[in-house]
């Protein structure tokens, strides 16, 4: 039997009148709890919940092709049963908000149960790999993914070049990525939700932790590249790629140094060193923190290391990404909130002090090496590659592409033939629409038109394409979830945001005398995960606050254009029925098109 009519029959057999779920819920939910797995071996049964909302469904397969039935089918929750997109322990209301008061009390059922499921959703990328014909090549690699090799995407994707053997003087090891550009040869087969960039390229450092290597951050790297960047992944000791690492903290120094000399070529000459972030893992964020205060460094992401800035900052904006699991193995029980579950108030309140954007996340049952991408140890989430890359790319495009550069005098550097004025108003556009994404109640696209790597495998699509290796995956995609489902319940979530007022002659800095257009802020005791980053003030006269629910949709499962109207309705009938998946049908919007420069 096709995947998809057993997912229907289980549907159907879930969807009982509401009388007949009272009547019997004591007698069921010893037998699937929190689960619609609860098909029934009793014809009389079948009759009795083949009512209106499944016959509404019949309806909608009489003209749901064959071609739809072929679609590919995410065996998870069929499989483990388990919902790791929503949260049904204190779901999210229609107003966009939680009850700050509604999470199940240690120890209780319900904290059982969610720790329980908690500790499964770690095992995702687990379930997700294992049927990948190609898992064995990132084992045999050093955990290097098998689906982001970057000769295969070379002037299709990005254009790339490896320095190795200290190429780079004193840094062993380099991946240098930047963007296709509108060049008459850059990249003729680019695909089509992909956008070229012409130079100079802002530039993003990527530093790897204890016992990783660059090639573990390709999933970073190249989409940063393909996002509008240029991205330099480095290894600390080793000059090859393939084997552990230890980062140095030289690396900086030395990149720096190298892509504001002769030396670096064309890859200096595409860099705009006006614009620079470093981001790092583990020991990689740690080296990346002693650069605060930097005049050279503008931004900073830090991958589940550190929870404070240092008392060089005065001026660079950190994002700080940490998990709530363990190193590497799925996350463990727990029977009360951690001791550190406020960490993230230590550099939310050193950086606001100093009047400088900061965000703090934990991420929802996810591991320390999610931060490596796929291929490296079995435990861990499968979105959390997705939700990292748009928040990082949300944060570049806010404090790299969305900052005005000022020369030693106080004058504006323009770029691409701009004058002082369109400047300003370039920059100040982008930092908005960067910052409607960074406090967005639903994900955009922006982070899946990248993805190329984390999926679950169909093999009737593997079967059906020229490549049976990697041809069966299926990209994981987040537009329209929530994303404040992706935040874990155990550690409070906080931000300081700002959008810069240029086009009035500001200049974003912390000191800046010309008031933002907006702010967006939890305060101390607020969490993202309850009340989102939520704008607190705007400046008056008239100006537009960016929307805080970019990327949001209602247009529901017709949206699609592809589902008929029987289909539509019965599902929406049975969705009324059910209590569980909160985030429901929503349209995948694509993020306008990014400008180049």
């Amino acid at each position: 039997m096709h995947p998809s009519i057993m997912l229907l029959q289980a549907s159907i057999a879930c969807a009982e009148s509401d009388a007949e779920r009272r009547e019997s819920f004591n007698r069921q939910h010893e037998q699937c709890p929190r689960t619609r797995r609860c098909v029934s071996k009793s014809p009389t049964r079948w009759r009795r919940a083949l009512k209106a909302p499944a016959q509404w469904l019949l309806i909608g397969m009489m003209g749901w092709s064959i071609t739809a039935l072929a679609q590919p089918v995410d065996t998870w929750n069929t499989v483990h049963g388990f919902d790791c997109v929503s949260d049904p322990y204190n779901p999210i209301r229609e107003d966009g908000t939680r009850d700050p008061q509604g999470d199940p009390e240690p120890l209780s059922a319900d904290w059982l149960a969610r720790d329980r499921e908690h500790r499964e959703c770690t095992k995702q990328r687990d379930h997700d790999t294992r049927f990948h014909p190609a898992r064995h090549l990132a084992a045999s690699r050093y955990g290097r993914d098998p689906y982001r090799e970057p000769t295969t995407w070379e002037n299709v994707r990005f254009r790339h070049q490896i320095l190795d053997f200290y190429q780079i003087p004193d840094v062993p090891y380099a991946e240098v990525y930047w963007p296709c550009s509108n060049a008459p040869d850059d990249c003729p087969t680019l695909p089509a939700e992909l956008t070229r960039f012409d130079p100079p390229y802002p530039v993003v450092l990527v530093l790897h932790g204890f016992t990783s290597q660059a090639p573990h951050h390709r999933f970073n790297s190249q989409v940063f590249a393909e996002h509008g960047y240029l991205a330099i992944a480095a290894n600390g000791v080793v000059p090859t790629a393939g084997t552990p690492n230890a980062q140095r903290e030289a690396n900086g120094d030395d990149i720096l140094n190298w892509l504001a000399s002769p030396e670096s070529g064309t890859i200096g000459e595409i860099a705009d060193l006006n614009r620079v972030a470093f981001t790092g893992h583990s020991q990689g964020a740690r080296v990346s923190v002693t650069y605060q205060g930097d005049p050279r460094v503008h931004a900073f992401i830090l991958w589940d290391h550190t929870d404070d800035a240092n008392d060089d900052n005065i001026a660079q904006p950190v994002m700080f990404q940490r998990t709530d699991g363990s190193n590497g193995s799925r996350a463990e029980y727990r029977v009360t909130y951690d001791d550190d579950r406020y960490r993230g108030r230590l550099g939310y309140e050193t950086l606001k002090s100093r009047n400088v954007d900061m965000m703090h996340f934990t991420a929802r049952a996810t591991v320390h090496t999610d931060w490596n991408g796929y291929g490296v140890g079995l435990s861990g989430n499968r979105l959390i590659e997705l939700v990292t890359n748009y928040y990082n790319l949300a944060w570049l495009d806010r404090y790299l592409k969305g900052r005005l550069a000022i020369d030693e005098r106080g004058q504006v550097i323009p770029t691409h033939g701009r004058t002082e004025s369109e400047e300003r108003a370039y920059r100040q556009s982008i930092a908005g629409e960067a910052y409607a994404r960074l406090t967005a109640r639903y994900f955009d696209d922006s982070a899946d038109v990248h993805n190329i790597s984390m999926g679950f495998w169909d093999q009737e699509q593997a079967e059906a394409s020229d490549d049976p290796l990697l041809g069966g995956n299926v990209p994981f995609k987040i537009a329209g979830l929530e994303t404040r489902d992706r935040l874990s319940p155990y550690f409070q979530s906080l931000c300081s945001l700002s959008v810069p007022n240029y086009v009035a002659g500001g200049t974003g800095a912390p000191d800046d005398p010309i008031a933002p257009l907006v702010r967006a802020d939890t305060e101390i005791e607020g969490d993202m995960r309850f009340i989102g980053c939520p704008a607190t003030d705007s400046l008056d006269g008239g100006q537009e606050r960016p929307s805080t629910l970019a990327g949001s949709s209602t247009g529901g499962a017709l949206g699609y254009g592809l589902i008929p109207l029987g289909l539509l309705v019965g599902w929406r009938q049975i969705a009324r029925r059910r209590t569980r998946n909160r985030h429901g049908w929503l349209k995948h919007q694509r993020k306008p098109g990014a400008s180049s420069g």
